[in-house]
């Protein structure tokens, strides 16, 4: 896949080199859109695909039943996009997960991503945890070449007795809290350096700086990173 890498220092770089006014907006009341001169800081267009955030319907009496979709129901950290203008301001709420910290290459990094999420449901499972919503990453430091990552996995509950048999990679924590932007990325994940090139380019014309960590929760996940079924949020939280 195509490296992240730049569009992604450049955000970064932006925050940090000064490049935004130090003095950030505030963000007002009314839903953020893009100002007329930019383009729409999505790269596709926001509907959501059918059936991707929600349960498929019941089968008539005379059809044979679909199989059950097992993501019916996860919540997200987000209202389904069709519900909203993009880009669109929420407030997130701290909820348990279980949490893989590491170390990742931009190269490789859908596999890598896949192969983590694979490995905490098969540890949620043996640890009989409930998983209630969407596997996501908080890519915590970025260089050239790779990142630093929590891929987090939402569970119903801390667990009543500590998990003694985790992995040292691997811990109960905490969703991301507080005020976040979410943009919409629908389509596979070998383009997404396009919607990150684009969501700087909205922030710097809105004057928002932003945390240095981003977010991305996984909808719909494709089998490789070429797949275009895939629904992945991208959040951004604002600096107070």
């Amino acid at each position: 896949m195509s490296l992240r890498s730049a569009p992604i220092l450049g955000l970064f770089l932006a925050m940090g080199l000064g490049l935004l006014p130090v003095g950030a907006q505030t963000i007002d009341q009314a839903p953020l859109a893009p100002p007329p001169d930019l383009p729409p800081p999505i790269i596709i267009p926001l509907e959501t695909p059918k059936g991707a955030l929600e349960a498929p319907p019941a089968p008539t009496p005379d059809a044979p039943a679909s199989p059950a979709n097992p993501n019916a129901t996860l919540k997200s950290l987000a209202p389904p996009a069709s519900d909203v203008i993009l880009p669109d301001r929420l407030t997130l709420e701290p909820r348990p997960a279980l949490i893989a910290h590491g170390k990742g290459e931009w190269e490789k990094a859908y596999d890598q991503i896949r192969e983590t999420v694979a490995k905490l449901k098969s540890v949620a499972e043996k640890s009989k945890l409930s998983v209630t919503g969407y596997p996501l990453t908080i890519f915590v430091e970025t260089s050239e070449t790779g990142f630093t990552y929590d891929i987090m996995l939402p569970i119903a509950a801390v667990p009543s007795t500590p998990l003694t048999d985790l992995a040292s990679d691997l811990r109960i924590g905490e969703t991301p809290s507080g005020k976040a932007i979410r943009f919409v990325h629908l389509a596979s994940y070998d383009e997404i350096d396009g919607a990150y090139e684009q969501i700087t380019a909205y922030l710097d014309a809105k004057e928002i700086v932003v945390k240095d960590a981003f977010i991305e929760e996984y909808l719909v996940f494709g089998e490789k990173s070429n797949s275009p079924e895939t629904t992945i949020n991208i959040l951004v939280q604002p600096k107070k």
